[in-house]
């Protein structure tokens, strides 16, 4: 996999073998961050069920402040560790292994910047499933309710084409859905606490 843009355009990274991660292809990547534009400049990024790191890693390399990498798999941490380590970005990200949908484990450490721009690339059945939709509806609750969310935020889900994932979620607002091959791509606003 490549880094499509930025300070490290073209450096490869690597993504975690088996099956259990779905790397995004460089052309959905290359859709979504057209999509993002400047948002990403200076952003406060949390990348949950990130897998590779490939778009937090992306994130960095187009201009954003900080990353917090968060996956529950051992293997994809072990990798998102060697990519940002290869790449010279270890001051500007933080990994973790927890996991994604319960994030008052781990959310931030006191005085952090807000999130700014938040990816949750979640398995296809579990974006695809009432109770998994339920689960990430929660997880985007409990962000919010833990006060670590920018209003404007804007929230990014992928997942499998032809699937309504229950979206908005609680305090966001739709703005945009793209489809690229089997996937789509959900953007949505968070619009603070006063509209919910």
């Amino acid at each position: 996999m490549r880094i499509i843009a930025g300070i490290h355009r073209t450096r490869q990274i690597d993504a975690p073998e088996g099956l259990v991660t779905r790397p995004m292809t460089d052309r959905v990547r290359e859709n979504l961050f057209n999509l993002l534009g400047d948002t990403v400049v200076n952003a406060t990024v949390l990348d949950l069920f990130c897998g590779s790191g490939a778009l937090g890693i992306e994130a960095l390399s187009r201009g954003a402040a900080r990353v917090t990498f968060v996956d529950a798999d051992r293997e994809a941490v072990r990798v998102v560790e060697a990519n940002c380590a290869r790449l010279g970005l270890q001051k500007q990200a933080r990994i973790l292994r927890r996991d994604a949908l319960a994030p008052g484990q781990w959310v931030r450490p006191v005085g952090a910047k807000d999130y700014t721009l938040i990816f949750v690339d979640p398995p296809y059945k579990m974006s695809a499933d009432p109770a998994g939709q339920a689960q990430l509806a929660a997880m985007a609750g409990a962000l919010v309710g833990l006060d670590c969310v920018a209003q404007g935020a804007l929230a990014m889900l992928r997942a499998e084409r032809g699937i309504k994932p229950g979206l908005p979620w609680p305090g966001f607002e739709l703005s945009d859905g793209r489809s690229y091959g089997t996937t789509t791509l959900y953007l949505m606003t968070y619009l603070g606490k006063a509209r919910q």
